[in-house]
């Protein structure tokens, strides 16, 4: 090689040592949350390529499994519980400097599962999405997992210990009256008065409602009690008789109930029959199977819903929304069906009454118990009577019994009527065989007595349906054949379910039915029936259903309606106003519609107006206006509608000591927010607050919103709970604890390098302990800060938890201790600094005769094939 030669390649050398060489640069390094906003790269200005060092980003995986050996240039360990790695880095791919050996950020990609990234060259943010599980994330796993089972935990001891605010029951009180007007038809002035009162009477809960004028009639009246005998409810006055679908006897009646199912619904051969009572409610909804199915204004506060019978397996709920704004959700217990008790387990309903229609006395006593995990025996007597004076004397007797392989199982029940008058036996049996591909069997068949199949004009029936469950799609066919004398109806029905998404669902129903006799008399028909239901955005609910019906091929019926309705809410611009809308045609009624809305004042004042309908083809105009009042104080500012919820009251106050108790030198706190699950309330000058339309069923939670009040306070206890009272108050003070400050500065010796620090620091956690027990847990910033905000006053410790593989720092000291004290304010300790005196590198050495707890074979000559190729290209990359 000639001088000139060499003089040009030093030159080039030189050159590209000078000009190209990658310089150090700082960015912001995110993965999974794991966040450094001052990371060390090197950056490469002219083809903007990015340098990573491999043992500062695995000191910031903190991935325990991993190990770097930079004398080896070898990466070796676990990344997660199913990635590995063990490859050394070429030297020709890399940079070495100092303490770390940087390579470029798509090498890095290759090395540690990362496919993609992203780069901000404007903020100089660099995020990675790795193709592994971070230690954060199994971290924050934990920690969501533990919080839930301690909030859990600590939810439950606190009602299993009583740790709950709530007041005595009592032998009377006060109570709530309400005073309702009503004018169906303001034209003709068809006008009506009526009051609501609910109270507390003999340790129970009593309503009634009673009508004034144009009559006086005693419309409701009940005394419930909850929780009696485990889940069952006593009920003194009026109730529905649980009795079963073949008797035609009246099932509203008033008198004693001992029974867990406030709501439930009877099978009559493709339909199940669901009615109920809500008091005070604007709006039913039914659910099956999670999804609307169909929704009604209450009359006189009573519902019915008739749904065709879609799949064997079919769940129905109801959610009932009060004028009050309250949402209540109750399961709904099919009559007829046997369901399998566990062994020991009893289940039973006693009820006897005088129909509030027909007048005639009922009786019924029915018990369930458990022989076995899969036998269950049913025993009952039964004393009714219909409408035309016709008693049903009825002994039952029935069996369940479950069999068969445990993935498709065979459920077998059936139960014997037997009239004591006459002596003549019923019976009832149903067969349920689950099948492969989510498909499943019934089989019901009914035999009546003869004084039953005289009534009904049934000697028997039987109804054979099979269904099928796809992921949105559920499917059902079936037949359904009834047999009287010399006459024969049967049917058959094909029924759909799709559902669109999570807010739209579509239904088709298709009947076919022919009916025979010996007397030549031949009659058929069939049917159709489209429903689409949306269930959306702040319980918004519409149905758009379609029906036509034709009998020997003549159209028997046809009707198109559109519903629409908007409930009340707890919160936002209407959630004191709710609206319904309706509108149809028919070739029987013409066009008809129903609007309605109705508005809830904060001073306690409801109002429905306007209620337009059509009846008769005639446009009625109504309109409701309702009152509430607590007589113990009827100027209490409640805001109730319904007569048996209750409010719940207190103090909001600055609690000093914090001992939860309102002691004379402490003040009140005004202008705070309180909520519960009735609604909000400012505190006022006084320091109180009310809020209303608290039920007295359950446990509830309040809260002051922390935006609400000064930072230096925090509510003094996490979780206040209490019970609603029933039509009364229930006082529960809230106690608001000044809260302080805890910072300081992890510093560093004048000898310390800064690289080290920064690297030493970045994996730093300080944490907060009382007692042994870890309160808080912080994470350095970028100049050493660290802080703990919200503490309440006491005794802490604080502590340093180095996390870092790489650098093992020596500092002054490992925790110090502080002393919060009490105050009308919170304060600030600063200043509670630790200095790292001095950082040593800890290396790691990985020897290749190390046998570690995974199979390495693979990767090592995949490490080697791509080493070999990193080499080659540069080697490449010198040449060019």
């Amino acid at each position: 090689m000639t001088r000139l030669q060499k003089t040009i390649l030093i030159f080039c050398i030189l050159k590209a040592s000078l000009f190209s060489a990658p310089e150090e640069a700082f960015v912001e390094l995110e993965m999974k949350g794991q966040k450094n906003e001052f990371y060390r790269v090197l950056i490469d200005e002219e083809t903007e390529e990015i340098y990573i060092g491999v043992g500062e980003f695995i000191d910031f995986t903190k991935i325990d499994g991993l190990r770097f050996d930079r004398k080896r240039r070898r990466i070796k360990g676990a990344l997660d519980t199913e990635k590995q790695v063990d490859v050394r880095i070429p030297d020709s791919i890399s940079i070495d400097l100092e303490d770390d050996i940087f390579i470029k950020l798509k090498d890095l990609q290759e090395y540690f599962y990362i496919p993609n990234y992203q780069w901000d060259d404007e903020r100089y943010v660099l995020t990675l999405f790795p193709d592994f599980k971070t230690p954060r994330e199994y971290s924050l796993e934990l920690n969501n997992q533990r919080t839930r089972l301690a909030m859990a935990k600590k939810e439950q001891e606190l009602e299993e210990e009583g740790d709950y605010i709530f007041q005595k029951k009592r032998l009377l009180a006060p109570g709530m009256l309400k005073f309702i007007y009503s004018n169906s038809n303001i034209e003709d002035n068809d006008y009506s008065f009526e009051i609501d009162y609910g109270t507390e009477l003999l340790y129970g809960e009593f309503e009634m409602t009673q009508k004034i004028y144009p009559e006086s009639e005693l419309d409701y009246i009940r005394l419930r009690y909850q929780e009696v005998f485990g889940d069952y409810y006593l009920i003194f006055g009026d109730f529905y008789l649980e009795s079963d679908s073949i008797f035609d006897v009246e099932r509203n009646l008033r008198g004693i109930s001992f029974s867990k199912n406030e709501y439930y619904g009877t099978r009559v051969d493709n339909r199940t029959i669901i009615e109920g009572e809500a008091q005070n409610a604007s709006l039913v909804e039914l659910y099956r199977n999670g999804s609307l199915e169909d929704f009604e204004l209450p009359t006189e506060n009573k519902f019915r819903f008739t749904p065709l019978n879609i799949s064997s397996s079919d769940n129905y709920t109801i959610k009932i929304y009060y004028r009050d704004g309250r949402i209540e959700i109750k399961d709904i217990y099919i009559l007829g069906n046997q369901n399998i008790l566990n062994k020991g387990e009893n289940d039973f309903v006693i009820q006897g009454g005088v129909g509030n229609d027909d007048k005639e006395n009922q009786y019924l006593a029915k018990y369930k118990y458990g022989l076995t995990e899969n036998l269950t025996t049913t025993i009952g007597i039964s004393f009714l009577k219909n409408s035309e004076g016709i008693k049903y004397d009825v002994l039952e007797g029935g069996v369940a019994y479950r069999f068969g392989l445990e993935k498709y199982p065979t459920l077998v029940s059936g139960t014997i009527l037997e009239e004591i008058n006459s002596e003549s036996l019923g019976f009832k049996g149903i067969l349920e065989q689950k099948l492969p591909w989510d498909s499943n069997l019934i089989i019901r068949y009914e035999d009546y007595s003869l004084e039953i199949s005289d009534r009904l004009k049934k000697d028997y029936s039987y109804n054979i349906d099979l269904s099928k469950d796809f992921k949105r799609f559920t499917g059902s066919v079936g037949y359904f054949n009834n047999t009287y004398e010399d006459e024969n109806l049967y049917q058959i029905y094909l029924n759909l379910d799709y559902t669109i998404s999570r807010n739209f669902r579509m239904s088709l129903s298709n009947e076919y039915y022919e009916y025979s006799s010996t007397n030549e008399i031949r009659s058929n028909g069939y049917g159709t029936q489209i429903k689409l239901n949306y269930n959306g955005i702040k319980g918004i609910a519409a149905i758009l259903e379609g029906k036509v019906n034709y009998q020997e091929d003549r159209l028997a019926d046809d009707e198109i309606k559109l519903s629409f309705v908007k409930p009340p809410s707890e919160s936002g611009f209407f959630k004191n106003i709710d609206a319904a809308f309706e509108v149809g045609h028919s070739s029987e009624k013409g066009t008809f519609f129903e609007m309605r809305f109705t508005y809830l004042f904060d001073n306690n004042i409801y109002i429905e107006f306007p209620d337009i309908k059509t009846d008769n083809r005639e446009t009625i105009i109504g309109g409701r206006i309702e009152k509430t009042v607590y007589l113990g104080n009827p100027l209490l500012p409640i805001n109730n509608n319904n007569v048996t919820d209750g409010w719940v009251e207190g103090k909001v106050f600055v609690d000093e000591n914090a001992n939860g108790v309102m002691d004379e030198n402490e003040s009140v706190y005004e202008g705070a927010e309180v909520t519960t699950s009735g609604g909000s309330s400012i505190v006022k000058e006084n320091g109180k607050y009310i809020i209303g339309n608290i039920s007295g069923d359950e446990l509830h939670t309040v809260d002051v919103n922390r935006e609400s009040i000064d930072p230096m306070l925090i509510q003094g206890k996490e979780i206040i709970k209490y019970k609603g009272s029933v039509s009364s108050g229930i006082n529960v003070d809230i106690p608001l604890v000044p809260v302080s400050l805890i910072s300081g500065y992890i510093e560093s010796d004048d000898s310390v390098e800064e690289r080290r620090y920064d690297g030493l620091i970045a994996n730093i956690d300080i944490i907060l302990k009382k007692g042994n027990e870890e309160i808080k847990r912080s994470v350095i910033e970028i100049d050493g800060y660290y802080f703990f905000e919200d503490i309440l006053p006491g005794e802490y410790t604080v502590e340093i938890i180095s996390n870092s593989k790489r650098y093992k720092g020596d500092f002054d000291k490992k925790q110090l201790k502080i002393n919060v004290k009490n105050g009308r304010e919170g304060d600030y300790y600063e200043d509670n600094n630790f200095l790292v005196k001095n950082i040593e590198v800890v290396e790691d050495e990985i020897l290749d005769e190390e046998d570690e707890d995974f199979e390495i074979e693979d990767n090592e000559n995949k490490s080697e094939e791509l080493a070999q190729e990193k080499t080659q290209e540069g080697e490449n990359e010198k040449n060019s």
